[in-house]
C-alpha cells in the first residue's frame, strides 16, 4: 500500500464510502451550517487532501486524518465568521468600527475613570506595604514585562523560588487590598 496510486485509491475510496458520514459530522459540529455548506466543506477538505498530501508517505490512520482535517477546517471557518461579524459594524465612509467605538466610549465614562484611578492609587500604595523582594517580583513581571526565566538568569534565583515568591506576594497584596478597601468604605 506504499505506492502513490494505491494511496490515492484508498483516499478516494474513503471519501466515496464515508461522504454522507463526513457531511453529517460537519453538520453536528457546526450547527449554523446548512446541508449545501456542509457538503462544500467536505469537498474543500477532500480537494486539499488530494492536492496537498504527499502520497509517497503513508497515512497511518486515514479515518482520523480526514476527520481531523475536517475539524481544523470547521475551526478556521468559525474564526473567520467571528471576524466577519465585527466587520458588520464597520462604517464604510470612515472605516471606523462603531460597535468598538461605543464600547470604548462606555468604558471611558468619567465616573468610571475616576474610580479606576482611585483603585490604581490604592493598589500602588498597598504594593508599598509589601516586602521589597515581593514588590520587586510583582513590578518586574506585571509592570516591566520580565519573564521568570529572564529574572532567574539575572538574579541567579531558581524559577521555582520566583514563582513561590510571586504567589505569596499576590496573596498578601490581595489581602491588604481587601483590608484597605474595607477601611475606605
Amino acid at each position: 500500500m506504499n505506492s502513490y496510486s494505491e494511496q490515492q485509491k484508498s483516499l478516494f475510496g474513503f471519501f466515496a464510502r464515508e461522504y454522507d458520514n463526513l457531511v453529517s459530522y460537519v453538520r453536528r459540529n457546526w450547527h449554523t451550517v446548512n446541508e449545501a455548506e456542509a457538503e462544500d466543506i467536505v469537498q474543500d477538505v477532500a480537494l486539499n487532501l488530494f492536492t496537498k498530501v504527499d502520497f509517497n508517505t503513508p497515512i497511518e490512520n486515514l479515518f482520523a486524518y480526514v476527520y481531523r482535517s475536517l475539524k481544523n477546517k470547521i475551526i478556521d471557518l468559525t474564526r473567520k465568521k467571528r471576524e466577519d461579524r465585527l466587520d458588520d459594524y464597520q462604517d464604510e465612509d470612515s472605516g471606523e468600527n462603531y460597535l468598538l467605538r461605543r464600547l470604548v466610549d462606555e468604558i471611558a465614562d468619567t465616573e468610571e475613570k475616576a474610580e479606576h484611578e482611585q483603585l490604581l492609587k490604592l493598589m500602588l500604595n498597598t504594593l508599598e506595604e509589601l516586602r521589597p523582594d515581593q514588590q520587586d517580583i510583582i513590578v518586574a513581571t506585571e509592570l516591566e514585562g520580565y519573564t521568570f526565566e529572564e529574572l532567574s538568569n539575572e538574579l541567579e534565583i531558581p524559577i521555582g523560588t520566583l514563582l513561590s515568591r510571586k504567589h505569596r506576594a499576590i496573596a498578601k497584596l490581595q489581602k491588604l487590598m481587601n483590608e484597605n478597601l474595607k477601611s475606605k468604605i
